[in-house]
Formats: C-alpha cells, structure tokens, sequence
C-alpha cells in the first residue's frame, strides 16, 4: 500500500531557510502537488515580502515563525484528514488478503462504495463491473490489486484536495497576518528602540503573531538576563568543544586550510559541519544514499552545511605552522528544565529565560540543541527543528511532582541514539528539590562522566543539593522569591 504522499516538517523548515539566507526558492512547479510548498514558494516569491526579508534580520526571522506556524497549522489539519481515513485505509489492507470466497461475495458492495465517493474523481465503476462480473475477474490477483491500489489512489487525492480547500480558505488571512507582522514589528522596534537580541529572544515566545502588549509582558521575562549576569556565564559555557585534554585544540593560522591525513575512532573530537565526505555521520550518510533526499543531500553539501565527525589528526599543507589556541568551537547541548510546581513564580521565570536565551544562540550559531521538560514525565524538544513544541513549552505553568527518572532516560537515550548529540554537554536547570533515583541511573550518569560528557547545573533556590558531586560545575541563584510550599 503506499503511504500519504507529502513534505515532512523539515523540509518545509529547509526551503524557509533557504530563502532567508539565500533569497532563493525552487520554481513552484516543482512542488505542484504540494499545496504547502506551493504556498510558500509563491510568498516567497511575491518583490515586497522578498524585499522585507532581505532587508533585515528581524524580518526574516518574522517571516520564518509566522510561516512556520501556519505549515504547523496545516499539518494538523492534513493529519486529522488522515486519522479519519484511516478507517477506509484499513479496509483496502483487509481486502489486500481476501480469499476468493469473500472477494466473489464483496466485491459489488465494494465497487458500489468507492464509486459512491469517488466517482466525481474519475473511478470507472462500469469498467469493474465488466472485469469482475462478466469476466469473473474478481479471482484475479493482478486485476483485484489494480482495483484497491486504485481505490487508495483516489483515496489521496480527496484527502489532497481536502487540503488544497483548507488552505485556500486560510490563505488570505495568513496573507494578511504576514503582512501586517513584517510592518509592525520593525515599527515598534525603531520606536521603542528595542535591541535585536531582545526581540529574538521575547518574539520566540509569541508564536508569529505580533501583539505589543504581548511582547511587552514577555520582555519582562528576557530582562531577567540583565538581573542574573550568571545566566550569560552559562550561555557561553554550554557546548563549548576542547581537545582530547580538554583544554587546548591545534589550530591553524588565519587563512590557512586543514588537511585530513589520518584518524582513527578515538582521534573524534566532536561534531561539526562542512562538506567532507569521508567524515559524514550515518544520519547524512543515509541521506545521501536515499535518492528522495539526494536534492537536500546536495543542498547541503554545496553550502557544507552536512554534519561531520570533527577530528584530532589533522594536519597543514607544507609551510604552514600549528600553534594551541583555546577551543572555541561550539557543539550541541542538551538542557534539562525543571517545570515541576515548585519552580512556580521566578524561578520558572530564570528557568524560561535561560532557555529563550539558548534558543537565540543555537538558532544564530546553528549548534543543535535538545531542550527536555521535565517535571513527572519528561519530553524531549528538537530546539532546532520543533519550534511548535518549543512554543507549549513556554506557554506551560510548571505543575506537578519532580522525577528525574524519566529525564536521566531521555538523556542517555539521545546520547546513544542521536549522532548529532553524542558530544552534548548537559546542563540542568532546577531547584534541585529532586528526590533520590536509582544508583543504576547514577551510575551510567557517573560512566558518561568520565567518558567526556560534561554535566553543568544552574540551581535556583537555596535548597539542600545532594547532587553537587555529580556534576562538572553547577552555578546557582539564590537570591530568588521561591513559591510558598
């Protein structure tokens, strides 16, 4: 049976950024089907809204959230689509492996239901009739797969032209919201003269929709930044990549290119981004290899954007010296953030500003990053590729009991299985009001310690911390208003 056809989210997110960085689109023709893309292809084409973008930093970063919640939007919408097909899908599955008795007894309700449906799609009911009445044809395999393989076909494009209509009806008030976020928002800035890392941080909580009252209630939670400096020291701690001692990594002088000699397992040294081929992690490999990917492959590979090991043994072309420098690559992140009830009041408010303030800075350098809320359960956010996610989590009341179980889980889980995230550093942001958790998790937790992960925590309250000793540096905020127990 095939699948749905459709772009995932990320390749959406990938023609958006695209074009913000590029001013460049395919040609919508390219994209016929596909009523989102084409949507955003012919916005993007549209001189003003290109003009605006290109312009200004804060424009393109407004064009991206707004455009980016509506293809949430419709993805919604197509997926409730689906779910209520999916009654009917199963039943073309089930009918896939009719014996010959219940397909000489069904097949007319069959032919008489789709035709009911679809015949305004072109479903040729007489021509079934014929083949599986006066031929008996029903016995067929070949001739009964062509009839459900048929059935599915049409069976997407109602559900497409659902969603071409659903589209279609939103159109002019997306239209209107972009037009009206990509004129307000520079006009409130200029006159209130807002700084732009103010803005990127506050508006990445609003969910591309532009209200001044709004951003003025959320500012407040990003001037939390001015009143904790050890916010800004954690920021530029987090991801920072050293050698194999941890200190020092062999650099070249300005200008001057690296040259892979050799390198072994151990020689890796983190995760990067470029275009070398001989180091792609398997996740681009597999990319590379799929030939539906091969244009996003390409895509990144010509602007070394493709996700690499990042190694040791390097070494110069002849002439050209090595000397030690700092380490001040950047590589991913893991944050975990207590939303648990006791973080109610300021210290839920230290803990979202932070992470808008880690956002901002993964989205400017590009660094992935993985956000985990926890509180009883605990949820795993693509920082990078998830802003809708992102979006509940800033707007969700911290409530509930605090179990670091399921976090500790979710970590190594992403440690292990994400290859972007294998060099993370992992930073807790918490009260650390946490109970006990099982010495087997204290254990792994100890075991990715001294394989190279680095655990810093922010602790917010003056509460006992019998954690200290499990992690590399923890910074705290003590002089906070914590809720009454």
């Amino acid at each position: 049976m095939n699948k749905q056809k459709g772009y995932t989210p990320a390749v959406y997110m990938q023609m958006l950024q695209r074009f913000t960085e590029t001013g460049e689109c395919d040609d919508a023709a390219l994209h016929e089907r596909d009523a989102i893309a084409t949507y955003l292809i012919q916005t993007m084409q549209d001189t003003t809204v290109r003009a605006q973008v290109m312009s200004s930093t804060v424009c393109a970063r407004v064009f991206t959230d707004t455009m980016v919640q509506f293809v949430s939007l419709m993805l919604q919408k197509a997926n409730y689509q689906l779910q209520r097909a999916s009654a009917e899908l199963r039943q073309i599955e089930e009918a896939a492996v009719w014996s010959l008795t219940n397909r000489r007894g069904g097949w007319k309700a069959l032919v008489q239901q789709v035709d009911a449906k679809y015949a305004g799609l072109g479903f040729e009911r007489s021509f079934y009739q014929h083949e599986f009445d006066t031929l008996q044809h029903w016995s067929d395999d070949g001739t009964w797969q062509h009839f459900l393989d048929n059935w599915e076909r049409l069976l997407h494009q109602h559900l497409d032209e659902q969603n071409r209509k659903t589209l279609h009806e939103r159109r002019d008030m997306q239209d209107r919201l972009l037009r009206h976020n990509l004129q307000a928002v520079p006009a409130y800035l200029r006159e209130h003269a807002t700084p732009e890392s103010t803005f990127m941080q506050t508006w990445a909580l609003m969910g591309g929709r532009w209200n001044s009252l709004e951003f003025e209630r959320l500012e407040k939670v990003t001037r939390l930044q001015r009143k904790y400096p050890v916010l800004h020291t954690i920021a530029e701690r987090m991801g920072r990549v050293a050698d194999a001692t941890g200190r020092l990594r062999q650099r070249a002088g300005e200008g001057h290119t690296e040259q892979m000699q050799h390198a072994a397992q151990c020689d890796i040294a983190g995760v990067s981004q470029g275009h070398d081929l001989g180091a792609l992690l398997p996740n681009e490999l597999a990319q590379w290899l799929d030939p539906a990917l091969e244009d996003i492959f390409l895509r990144k590979y010509l602007t070394s954007q493709l996700q690499t090991f990042d190694y040791q043994s390097r070494s110069l072309a002849s002439g050209r010296s090595l000397h030690p420098q700092p380490a001040s690559v950047k590589g991913p992140m893991i944050v975990c953030v207590d939303r648990s009830g006791s973080m109610m009041g300021e210290p839920g408010q230290i803990a979202l500003s932070l992470m808008m303030q880690l956002a901002e800075l993964c989205q400017q350098q590009k660094r992935p990053c993985y956000l985990i809320a926890f509180a009883v359960r605990a949820q795993p956010i693509d920082v990078m590729r998830d802003r809708t996610q992102l979006l509940r989590f800033f707007s969700t009341r911290p409530a509930g009991d605090t179990d670091a179980r399921a976090m500790l889980q979710s970590t190594f889980s992403l440690l292990d299985n994400h290859p972007e995230h294998a060099a993370s550093d992992v930073l807790w942001v918490t009260d650390f009001r946490i109970p006990a958790v099982p010495n087997a998790l204290l254990h792994e937790m100890e075991r990715r310690r001294q394989q190279g992960t680095h655990f810093f925590g922010l602790q917010i309250g003056i509460a006992e911390n019998n954690w200290r000793e499990r992690f590399d540096e923890m910074f705290s905020i003590t002089d906070v208003k914590m809720p009454i127990a």
